[in-house]
Parts: structure tokens; sequence; C-alpha cells
């Protein structure tokens, strides 16, 4: 709250009146003179004036009746100074009349504004903890409503009630975002405890969208000039709305609804304590929505867990008769009821999760599982329901005292009488697996290996075939030379240009003759042929590296 720059003097010295308007307008403090205590009592209301100049030459009579009436009529942080002649002038009566401080006569403009100014700050930081105070009552308050034992809904009208009143809002309301940004639901409304489940369409609230698109607070101080609301002015107007405000309700990044404030009158900025006053009561609203999820999904889950409890001790009855076989397979064991609860496990099955069989018994078997997992697992159920026997690996996690090792597991299972369970044989493959890996290894390794020496071996014979015709062509090149000795000119041209490419084809030989390894590189389409000249490279880094 701002406070205004009113002071009242209380005063029959028009000397003194004038002097002090002198002093104050240029500083654009507006001054009142009233004459007695009930002109005193009629300027004291509050929010109206917090400054009073008392002029003690009124008497000490009349001075503390005007400082009784300041006192009693003003609920507002207000200063009195008394104006006097001298420290001693009627010392005990100012003391009776409770001033909160003196201005000796005459002063100067200096001295008046320094007390002005001193008692204005001591004002405001009072009225400032009067705030807190009040908001951290009224948080309490709300707070207290909203994680109570009672009706949520009804939680949420008391506060958004009380958020209203404390606001000055002609209604408050809690609408919930649905999260295709569609349709929003009031779940509580200050002018009417029973609205509960009212759906909107939020193509005529573009207040909300914004607010939810924006995750922040959305004030509009005057609806008529406001680009957002241009489209629905006119119902606004007709509802004689002038002013709104709006908060949002964020529960982990995600936007739950809003808190809607309306105003039928015009009202200013909302103070930077009012904007964390609301969004704190939005947040708190946020997470009483959250715990009433909770405890909604808690509920039901110990219903669930209830029932697979109950389940379970009716499945195991039926399993008695298997039991010592069970017991002594050298395969881990389990049987699940037909909502894939574990009924019963082997001591062998339990040893395969690093679990004890009471930790696992009870529980659904896809818990034990990676989420990774689950899908492959269901999909064998699927296959076993229609008659297709086989089994499939599952990747876990065995837990071994503070130790974890990463297992591979066979299931198979088969359907188990008429009572919808199932048995799950399950053996530990991990050291299989990884015997099979390896050998794929090596035999890929082989293979390369194989082919590397193919290449050499390729690349060796077409060097030894080619180098004695190339040796040839070369020798029969050079006598024809010599004997072209007409200088005819362009023979010799295509003797030499001969002569380059067998050269270059020499030089190819050199290549095959030196080859160790080989890459490939792209042909044509997703043809790949051996790169000569990358081969030779590597081959010769490789040989001096040796």
């Amino acid at each position: 709250m701002s406070v205004a720059r009113q002071i009242v003097l209380a005063a029959v010295d028009d000397n003194l009146c004038a002097r002090v308007k002198e002093h104050l307008t240029p500083a654009e403090w507006t001054v009142v003179v009233v004459r007695d205590a009930d002109e005193a009592r009629a300027a004291a209301q509050p929010d109206s004036a917090h400054l009073f100049l008392v002029d003690t030459n009124l008497g000490a009579g009349p001075v503390r009746d005007i400082c009784s009436a300041i006192r009693s009529s003003s609920r507002a942080q207000i200063a009195i100074i008394a104006i006097i002649d001298s420290y001693t002038e009627i010392l005990d009566n100012l003391m009776e009349a409770t001033v909160d401080d003196i201005l000796i006569s005459p002063f100067t403009v200096f001295s008046l504004l320094a007390r002005l100014n001193a008692q204005m700050k001591r004002i405001t930081t009072a009225e400032q903890l009067d705030f807190k105070v009040r908001d951290s009552w009224t948080l309490i308050n709300i707070t207290s409503r909203l994680v109570g034992k009672g009706d949520l809904l009804y939680s949420l009208y008391d506060m958004v009630t009380i958020l209203a009143s404390e606001l000055g809002a002609n209604r408050g309301s809690v609408v919930l975002v649905r999260q295709q940004g569609d349709l929003g639901l009031v779940i509580a409304s200050s002018d009417n405890r029973e609205i509960q489940d009212l759906i909107i369409n939020l193509d005529a609230y573009p207040e909300i969208r914004t607010v939810v698109s924006s995750r922040q607070p959305l004030i509009v101080t005057d609806v008529s000039d406001s680009p957002v609301l241009k489209d629905v002015l006119p119902t606004l107007q007709s509802m004689k709305v002038r002013s709104i405000a709006l908060f949002p309700i964020v529960e982990e990044n995600h936007v739950l609804g809003v808190i809607f404030l309306r105003y039928c009158e015009q009202r200013g900025d909302f103070h930077q304590r009012e904007l964390v006053f609301c969004q704190t009561v939005a947040n708190a609203t946020a997470i009483a929505l959250r715990n009433h999820e909770i405890t909604e999904s808690l509920r039901r889950k110990d219903q669930q867990i209830a029932q697979v409890q109950s389940e379970a001790r009716n499945r195991l009855a039926a399993l008695k008769p298997y039991e010592n076989f069970f017991m002594s397979s050298m395969d881990g064991l389990m049987v699940l009821s037909d909502s894939g609860v574990v009924v019963f496990v082997n001591p062998e099955g339990a040893a395969l999760f690093g679990l004890p069989p009471e930790r696992i018994k009870g529980v659904p078997f896809a818990s034990l599982l990676p989420e990774s997992q689950g899908d492959r697992f269901e999909s064998l159920i699927e296959r076993s329901e229609r008659g297709i026997r086989g089994a499939v690996d599952l990747d876990i996690v065995q837990v071994d005292g503070d130790e974890t090792h990463d297992k591979v597991i066979s299931v198979s299972c088969t359907l188990l009488g008429d009572e919808g369970m199932t048995l799950l044989t399950i053996r530990d493959v991990t050291g299989e697996r990884l015997t099979a890996r390896r050998l794929l290894e090596a035999q890929e390794q082989l293979i390369r290996s194989e082919k590397q020496t193919a290449i050499m071996e390729l690349a060796g014979a077409a060097a030894h075939e080619l180098n004695q015709p190339l040796t040839s062509v070369l020798t029969s090149l050079a006598i024809f030379k010599r004997l072209a000795n007409d200088g005819v000119e362009t023979p010799l041209r295509l003797l030499e240009a001969m002569e380059q490419e067998v050269d270059r084809m020499t030089a190819i030989i050199r290549k095959l003759s030196s080859l160790t390894d080989y890459t490939t590189r792209q042909y044509v389409g997703d043809a790949r042929i051996v790169d000569l000249e990358g081969s030779a490279r590597k081959s010769r880094t490789e040989a001096d590296r040796k």
C-alpha cells in the first residue's frame, strides 16, 4: 500500500498554516487544516491521512482532545508531531497526549521535512511489518484448510473466498485445465459454494489460455485496454468486469489450472507483496491437489494389495500337491496367478533374483524385471496362451547383499491346471550366453582373417601373373623407340603414352605385392571394391612401425 503524501494540520494561527503550506507545497505535500477535535476526527479516517501536525498553542485541553480523536478514529499507522515554542512548554500535557515527535517553532523547511520523512519511514516500515504478519496469518488459515482432512472441493471454496475477500475481489474461482487446453473445469467459486464441476470452453477465456501457455500471472487493470481480451470485451462489459487477475497453479512445470479474480471496480496494479501472496496461495493449491491425487492413488493401491494377498492365499492352497516337486527342482520355478502375481516360488527361483522367497511372493512378476524387459515377458505369456511353446531370454539385476550383478535368465511358461495359473521355469543362462557370444566373435574374427588371407593370396597371384607380360611389353616398347629414328612425332607420342600407362600398371603391381592388409571403398551402387591406395598406405605404415 502506498502512503498518501497528505498532512493534517491542527492549528488556529493563520500565519503558522501559511508557513507550513509554503514549506510543503513545493515538496508535493497536501496540507489539510482542521480547527478542533471533531474536524481532526473526520480527517483521521483509515487510509486517508498518516501525518498530523498539532499546534500546542491551541491549549492543553484541545491538544489532548485532538490527539485522542486522531488515535481513536484511525486504524492505520499514524504519527502526531507537536509544534511547540520551547522544550519546557506543557511537556506533561504532550506526554499525556501521546505525540510521536516535536517540532520547535520557529522552524526551517529542512527541520520540518526531516521530521516528516523520518515519521513516514517509520510508518512505512510498520505497515510492511503489519502486512507480513497479516499475510502470514492468512496463509496459515488458507493452508490449514487445504491440507485438512475435510472435502478438498469445499476447502478450495474456503480458500478462494478468503483470497477474494483479502484482495477486495468481487469473485474468485479455481479453474482446472485439461492437458489438451480446450476445456476448463470450475471446481470452486467464491459466489456459489455448490459450484464444483462447471465445464467451460476455453475459447471464451483467452486470459486463461494466456496464463497456461506462459505459466506467469496475468494482471489486467483495465479490461477495455487489453489486447488479450479484445474478442471477449463485450461479454466482460456486460458482466460489469473492470479488472482481472489470474495466477497459475503449477505442479512440476505443468499448469494444472488458475486462480481467477474478477473486480467490478477498476483497481490499480498489484504490489509486490500481493503478487507474492497470491502466487504462494496458488502453489499451496497445487500441493493440495497433488496430495489429494496421491491419497486417492494410495487408497486404490491398498485395495489392490489386499485383493492380491487374498488371491495369493487362495491360490496357494491349490498348489499343495505340487509343493515337494517344486521345492526339490534344480530349476527355478514360479507360479503366477491369472493377474500375474507370484503365489509360489521355490528356493532356486528366489536365488536367481537374489531375494528371499517371502520378498517375492505376493508381488507382480513384472515388477521383478527391468522396465525394458516387460514387453518381452508379456509376449511370452501371450504366445503361451495361444498354445505356442517357447522360451525367452530376459536381462535382470540380481541383488547380492550390497552388490548387484547383471544376469540373463531363460524363462519358459506353461498353463497350470484350470485355475488360470501359469508355471514359469527359470534357468540362469548367463554363462551360456557369454560363451555363445565369445564363440560368435571368434567365428567372425576367423572369417575376417580368411578373407584377408584370400585377398593377400589373390593380390600376390595377380602381381606375379601380370609382372612377366608387363616386362615383355616394356622391353618391346624400348626396342620400338630405338627403331623409330625417322623423327615422326605422332608415333613417338603414342609410344610415350603407352609407356606411361605401362608404368602405372607396374606401380599397381608393386602395391599388390606389398599388401599385408586391405581396406575397401564404395564403387557403384551398394558394391564395394578393394582400395589399393589406402591398403598400400596402411601396409607401409604397419611395416614402418615394425
